[in-house]
Order: structure tokens, then sequence, then C-alpha cells
């Protein structure tokens, strides 16, 4: 509230007491079994000659699961100054692979204090490979989105690719009815630091029907992890004719399990 005199000289403003978590908490990177800790501040407008304790609350708009942090009850801001430190800690316990957040608040009842906004620290668990080479191998199809998915093989082609052969081999030769007579081989760029996966559009396979030859491309995206026993990758894409924008996948999506081509694949 403001209280203003007609001399501008005069005017009050009355001090506005109040204590509050800092902004733009870092993002948080939990490495597979393993664990990290972060302190975050909370700071007061005003610096008082005792020390100050609040309580921390969890807010419900907390994703975490509970055993994946360690947050002290309360914060002091020790006297003759206005800031005050919790250390959290978050380990790989009950830690899912998505971005997930913890919520705090501040608990100033009774205390005629302003508390601020809630602080919001997203975590994520990072689960880094020894090099692409750990990519490489023959992969199972876990989970069959498309209903015709079938395993495939992953070999190094550079640092940061790799070329796969037979992805999509039973959808063209079950579902779209083809033989396959050459091709199968494409190269999927890898991104080690974020897991990305791209498919880059590019040509697939070779197919006959009624005695004539056709050719099919191969577009699509997805992204690796190795948080599970072995590494997976989860892909989405499509076929298509050279020079089509709508593919097979799209075309035909209500005859297909889930709607697309693609699914989970785990490296045996």
């Amino acid at each position: 509230m403001v209280f203003s005199l007609t001399n501008c000289e005069d005017t009050y403003v009355p001090e506005l007491n109040y204590v509050t978590f800092e902004v733009d908490p870092p993002l948080v990177s939990v490495l597979k079994e393993s664990a990290t800790s972060i302190d975050l501040a909370v700071y007061s407008s005003k610096v008082l000659g005792s020390d100050r304790t609040f309580d921390i609350i969890i807010n419900e708009g907390t994703s975490l699961n509970p055993a994946s942090y360690n947050v002290p009850s309360t914060v002091t801001i020790p006297a003759n100054t206005n800031e005050g430190i919790i250390t959290v800690t978050f380990s790989d316990d009950n830690l899912g692979e998505s971005l997930e957040t913890l919520v705090l608040d501040l608990n100033v009842e009774g205390e005629n204090i302003y508390s601020g906004n809630s602080i919001s620290v997203d975590v994520q668990k990072k689960c880094p490979l020894d090099g692409i080479e750990a990519l490489a191998g023959t992969y199972a199809v876990t989970f069959n989105a498309s209903g015709y998915d079938n395993g495939f093989t992953a070999t190094v082609n550079d640092d940061s690719s790799l070329v796969i052969d037979g992805l999509s081999q039973d959808f063209i030769t079950y579902f779209w009815a083809e033989p396959v007579v050459s091709g199968g081989k494409f190269t999927m760029n890898v991104n080690l630091e974020t897991g990305a996966i791209e498919i880059p559009r590019q040509y697939i396979y070779t197919t006959t029907y009624e005695g004539a030859e056709y050719q099919y491309e191969i577009e699509g995206s997805g992204k690796w992890s190795n948080c599970g026993n072995k590494p997976t990758m989860t892909l989405e894409y499509d076929i298509y004719y050279p020079g089509d924008s709508e593919g097979l996948g799209e075309t035909y999506s209500g005859y297909l399990t889930n709607g697309y081509l693609g699914g989970t694949f785990t490296l045996e």
C-alpha cells in the first residue's frame, strides 16, 4: 500500500516485509545410480539482529517421487543478514526419465510477513553412453506401435550416426504386400548429449509389384535411452513414395495398431 501527500517530498512508502526463494533455479541433472545436491537461497527484504527460521513446505504441484529428493524442513536466515541457504539432494531412487519438478513454498503464517512465489526446480535423469558404439548391435521390438514393425541391426557409421538395416521390412512385406528386392539400409543421426534421433529423408527399399519395381523412402525421429538394463530406441517414422509429402503410415493409419509406424526397440 502507498500513502501519498500533496508534496512529493513528503510521500511515504512503507517498507515491504517479505521473504522469498531465489528466482531461476538451475535445471538439475541426476546421473544414473547417483545423486547430486544444489543450494537454494531464501532472501528477506529486512536485515534483523536475530536469526529467523521458516518452515519449508512441499507444494502439491511436485511431480517427483518423494524417494528421489531430500529437503530440509526449515531454513534459517542468520542475524544481520538477509539470506538463508538450504541444500536439497536429488538421487536416482524411483526417478523417471521424463522431466519432473520439485515445488517448494515458505510457511510464514503468523509472522506478519509476505512470502513470494513458489520455487520450481526441474529435475531430469541422465544416463550417458560411452560413445556411439554402445548403441551398435541387434535390436528387438519391445513395443510394436504399428503391429507390423520388426527388429533391426545398427552399426557405427561415424561418431554421430548409425547405419540401420532391416527396419520396417515386415511392414513393406506383410502390410504393403510387396516383396523387397534390394535396399534396407539407411543412416540415422544420433545426438549423444540430448538423446535425440533424426532419420533424414532418404532411400530405404526397392520392391516389386505386378512385375514393376517401386522405390521407397524413410523419414522420422525419435530418442535413445540408456536408463534401463539395456539401451533402447523409441522411433516414429513413415515410408514414402519419392516426392510424396504424405507417407504410407499416415495414409493408412486407421489400419495400424496405434496409427503410426515405429515403437520401442531394445538392444539384445
